[in-house]
């Protein structure tokens, strides 16, 4: 009779039972055998996550007018556009224009400089006849001051005295501080009103780019996430965004802590689930796997506790059912 015991058997003669050792090397049980693939399926990924979003915040601006005299008319209470009549002073209209350059000094045909080169643009712009990217004031420079001008109610000659424009910033903005009320005396060289920071951008707080464009929702708006990016500067989102209340409401400790948002793909992919241990060679968002002895490259779309989702190049994803792991990669590459 015998009984087995830790690392030898026991052994029963006239003496009774003994224990007798087992020899260096006698397997005593077969080793489990080691796995070296997994399977893999398909499924749709959409790339739905949380993310805190950065606002960043442009500084106060102040405009600087160049007319004297008292204000006959304001036009500032729905903002300031860019080609349109800010207020009238002494019965002359001060057009806001933006410019990459503020005009500074009289202009007239002939004359040179970046402010002319702005000047042509801003009104290439606004569809009036110009000469775009330009730095020279040229007849078409002088008729499209003429008819923007005339829109405005003043009469001109072509000539753009500095006097009849206010510089702002931006194509439209919102005025904070005004001092061109109707009956106001203003004096030029001195602040008529302020633009109030704003919006310039919002960035995901240490987001990684992706290289499919994505939808991003905050505060019930929407934008798209360029291919690549990790920000949103779309003006007219940024704009959007803040003018809600929820917004409006955040004091600036809290826009720096961030917003709450959600992103998404805008075309959700069929990708391939993958054990992560399976892709090899990760450089960035790409990699491989191998598959049926067959070395396959990938971009990784995403990963989902442990696995990992690629999009295989040059390979149809539904016909990969099993991928290689441990030893099974043993030697294998991603060239």
């Amino acid at each position: 009779m015998a009984a087995a015991g830790r690392g030898g058997r026991g052994v029963a003669d006239g003496r009774g039972m003994r224990f007798v050792a087992a020899r260096p090397g006698t397997r005593t049980a077969r080793s489990a055998k080691e796995i070296t693939s997994a399977p893999a399926g398909v499924q749709e990924y959409t790339g739905a996550t949380q993310v805190t979003m950065i606002p960043t915040v442009s500084q106060t601006r102040e405009l600087v007018g160049n007319a004297s005299g008292t204000v006959t008319e304001d036009m500032s209470s729905q903002g300031l556009t860019s080609g349109k009549t800010a207020m009238k002073v002494n019965g002359v209209s001060v057009v806001a224009l933006v410019t990459a350059t503020p005009m500074y000094r009289d202009l007239a045909t002939g004359d040179k400089g970046d402010d002319v080169l702005a000047l042509n643009n801003e009104l290439a712009r606004l569809g009036l006849p110009a000469s775009a990217k330009s730095t020279t004031y040229t007849w078409n420079t002088s008729q499209g001051v003429k008819q923007l001008m005339s829109a405005a109610g003043n009469t001109s000659d072509g000539s753009l005295p500095l006097t009849d424009v206010l510089w702002i910033p931006a194509a439209s903005v919102r005025v904070g501080e005004w001092a061109g009320t109707v009956g106001a005396t203003v004096a030029g060289g001195s602040v008529v009103g302020k633009v109030p920071g704003s919006v310039t951008k919002f960035s995901i707080q240490n987001g990684q780019p992706s290289e499919l464009d994505r939808t991003v929702t905050l505060i019930g708006q929407t934008a798209t996430l360029k291919a690549g990016t990790t920000e949103v500067d779309d003006a007219e989102f940024c704009a959007r965004v803040a003018a809600t209340q929820e917004f409006q409401s955040l004091t600036s400790d809290m826009l720096a802590t961030g917003l709450e948002a959600s992103v998404q793909l805008v075309n959700p992919v069929q990708a391939l689930r993958v054990p992560a241990a399976s892709v090899i060679g990760v450089n960035g968002s790409k990699g491989c796997i191998v598959s049926g002895g067959r070395t396959i490259k990938v971009s990784i779309v995403g990963s989902e506790l442990g696995a990992s989702l690629v999009e295989p190049q040059g390979a149809d994803a539904a016909a990969i059912t099993s991928v290689e792991i441990g030893s099974g990669l043993t030697g294998e590459s991603c060239r």
